[in-house]
C-alpha cells in the first residue's frame, strides 16, 4: 500500500519521479523489519528523501486499492502453496517454533488476508511507521553535513509514534525432536531440518556461518560432494537465519528421482553428526574461512548492497557488526566448530520435516502430518 501514493505524491506519479530521475525504487520484508529503497544518482538524493519522508505518514490506503492488493497477495499465496519448498517450509517452521511470533510466515495465513480491513492495516501504518521505529540508512557520493541538513529538514518535524515494543514471548527450550510431514502432488521429495539457534547478537554465529560455508558453498563443499555428487540430492545446504531474536538453521536438501525422503534424511544426518563428532581439519577451515569473508565482501559490492547490508545490521545487532565481522570470523577454530555443532545440532533440537510427492490424481489436496 506504500507504493500507492500520497496526495503529494499520487500512485500514477511515483514511480515517473523515481524513474525520470535515473533510479529505481522497490521494497521488501523479512522476519525482522520491512525495508523501502531507492538507488538514484548522486545528485538526486533529496528526491528519495522526500517521497519516503512523504510516505512514512502520508500514505492514502484507498479502500478500492486495498481490495486489489489483497488479490494480488492471495495470488501469490496461492503460487507459492504450489512450491513443495514453500509448503514444508511453512510446516517446519510454524512447528518449530511454539511461542514466538516467528512461527508465522512472512506472507502470512490466507485466513488473515482474507480477513484483515483496511482499518486494520491503516492503524498498523499509523502505529508502526513512525521515525522513532525506522532506520534511515544513505550510503553513495555526498557532503555529511548537507546530507543532514536535508535529513533534518524532511524528518525533524515528523512527530514520533509511541514506543514500538519487542515481543516478550521468549521461544522455550526444544526438548525433543518434532517431526511433520507433508503429502502433495509434486515430482521429488524434500527434506528440510531446522535447528534453533541464538539470535544475531550471539558470538556463536560466526562459527555457523563458518559451518555453513564448509558443507554448502561450492562444489567443494561437503554436502555438494557426499550428496549431489553421489546421487542423493539434487542440492543441499545449510543455511543459518539470523535474526533479532533466536532463529532457526536450516539443513534443506532437494531428493534424486529414486531417493525417498528417509533415505535423503539419513544421508543429511550423517553429515550432521560429523560435524558434531570430527574436527574439521585446519586445511578445511583454512579454505572455509577465506570463502566466507569473501561472499562477506561481495556482498558490500555496490552502494545499494552496502545500505542494505548496513539496515539489516543494524536492526538486528549495530552497524558495527560490519566492522569486526571478518577479524571474528578469521579467528574461529576447529573446536568452536566442533563445540557450536554439538550445542545447536542434536536430535533434541531439531524439527524435521519430509515432503512426500504424490501422483496428480492423488495430490489435489494438501495433507500434513505432525509428530511432536
Amino acid at each position: 500500500m506504500l507504493f500507492k501514493g500520497t496526495k503529494k505524491f499520487p500512485k500514477e506519479t511515483l514511480k515517473r519521479v523515481i524513474e525520470g530521475n535515473g533510479g529505481k525504487w522497490n521494497g521488501f520484508t523479512s522476519m525482522d523489519y520491512t525495508a523501502y529503497y531507492e538507488v538514484l544518482p548522486a545528485d538526486k538524493i533529496e528526491v528519495g528523501l522526500a517521497l519516503e519522508a512523504d510516505r512514512m505518514q502520508n500514505s492514502i490506503f484507498d479502500p478500492e486499492e486495498v481490495e486489489n492488493e489483497r488479490t494480488v497477495i492471495l495470488s501469490e499465496r496461492a503460487g507459492a502453496e504450489n512450491s513443495p519448498q514453500f509448503a514444508l517450509r511453512e510446516e517446519v517452521q510454524a512447528t518449530a517454533y511454539k511461542a514466538h511470533p516467528y512461527q508465522w510466515g512472512i506472507i502470512g495465513w490466507k485466513s488473515d488476508l482474507q480477513a484483515m480491513t483496511r482499518d486494520d492495516l491503516y492503524s498498523y501504518y499509523q502505529r508502526c511507521y513512525v521515525p522513532n521505529n525506522a532506520t534511515l540508512v544513505v550510503v553513495g557520493d555526498f557532503t555529511t553535513d548537507r546530507l543532514m541538513e536535508q535529513v533534518k529538514s524532511y524528518y525533524l518535524h515528523l512527530p514520533a509514534g509511541q514506543p514500538i515494543a519487542d515481543p516478550t514471548t521468549i521461544e522455550p527450550p526444544q526438548q525433543g525432536e518434532r517431526r511433520v510431514t507433508v503429502r502433495k502432488e509434486g515430482q521429488l521429495a524434500y527434506v528440510s531440518i531446522a535447528y534453533h539457534i541464538p539470535p544475531a547478537s550471539d558470538a556463536d554465529l560466526y562459527p555457523l556461518d563458518v559451518l555453513s560455508t564448509i558443507t554448502s558453498s561450492g562444489k567443494i563443499s561437503r554436502f555438494y560432494r557426499e550428496l549431489v555428487d553421489r546421487q542423493i540430492a539434487t542440492s543441499a545446504y545449510l543455511s543459518p537465519t539470523f535474526s533479532k531474536d533466536a532463529g532457526l538453521a536450516w539443513v534443506t536438501a532437494e531428493a534424486c528421482a529414486d531417493i525417498s525422503a528417509e533415505q535423503l534424511e539419513v544421508s543429511l544426518l550423517e553429515q550432521m553428526d560429523r560435524l558434531q563428532n570430527d574436527l574439521v581439519s585446519e586445511a578445511e577451515l583454512t579454505r572455509a574461512i577465506r570463502q566466507t569473508e569473501a561472499q562477506f565482501i561481495f556482498a558490500m559490492d555496490s552502494v545499494s548492497s552496502q545500505a542494505a547490508q548496513i539496515g539489516y545490521y543494524e536492526t538486528l545487532v549495530s552497524y558495527n557488526y560490519l566492522n569486526t565481522y571478518l577479524e571474528q570470523i578469521g579467528s574461529v577454530t576447529p573446536s568452536q566448530l566442533q563445540d557450536t555443532a554439538q550445542k545447536y545440532f542434536g536430535p533434541d533440537n531439531r524439527t524435521v520435516g519430509h515432503f512426500i510427492p504424490l501422483p496428480p490424481e492423488i495430490g489435489s489436496s494438501t495433507r500434513f502430518t505432525k509428530v511432536a
